[in-house]
């Protein structure tokens, strides 16, 4: 990201109520009963904070990031708003290091750089669970996106090896002139130290 992509998305954000909208995500609301709303989340592009909102919500202590200080302060007036409490940076994601073994949630919906991929496994807590959302490759067929923009058919899943799926689809909606592919699985827990494997 650069210069130019933070003038773009403020530009996006300032010429619009909400651009993606109040609501969070269906995916992440339908496949809520899987997540306990206990400890640290972090949401990847947060844009202006639907979903960063419906974790903190949940009762995540909850981190979102984005490049768009635009976004960042809507999200934070949101928060205020709906009386709930979250945490915000303003990054670059193309230099944004995720902290080893940090968070119990992750959130990525509408956003991919796949040099992030091994920082968000690495990211999650052994029991953390992954939620992640964007388009696929179907949907070049209704935008003028770039090939390398959008996912290929199967590729999420097999972006994160070390995690097990807990559900996955893959959409594609003429009517709505959209393709993409949703995610939510979680990191194995280990409870056996290396003492007792040798045992």
């Amino acid at each position: 990201m650069s210069l130019k992509d933070k003038e773009k998305w403020n530009a996006k954000y300032d010429s619009s109520i909400c651009l993606a909208g109040r609501e969070p995500s269906p995916w992440l609301v339908d496949h809520a009963h899987l997540l306990d709303g206990r400890g640290k989340a972090l949401d990847i592009a947060m844009g202006e904070g639907r979903n960063t909102l419906f974790a903190a919500s949940l009762g995540y202590d909850v981190w979102g990031v984005d490049i768009s200080d635009v976004g960042v302060s809507r999200a934070e007036s949101l928060a205020r708003q709906n009386k709930l409490t979250i945490h915000t940076q303003i990054a670059d994601l193309d230099h944004y290091k995720i902290d080893e073994n940090t968070y119990d949630l992750i959130l990525c919906f509408y956003f991919l750089d796949r040099r992030l991929f091994k920082g968000i496994q690495n990211g999650l807590k052994p029991g953390g669970t992954l939620v992640f959302e964007t388009f696929t490759v179907d949907h070049l067929k209704y935008s003028s996106f770039k090939r390398e923009w959008v996912l290929e058919k199967n590729e999420l899943p097999e972006s994160f090896p070390g995690l097990k799926i807990l559900d996955y689809q893959e959409v594609d909606e003429p009517e709505n002139e959209t393709a993409y592919a949703s995610l939510i699985a979680r990191k194995e827990q280990y409870f056996m130290n290396e003492e007792n494997d040798t045992k």
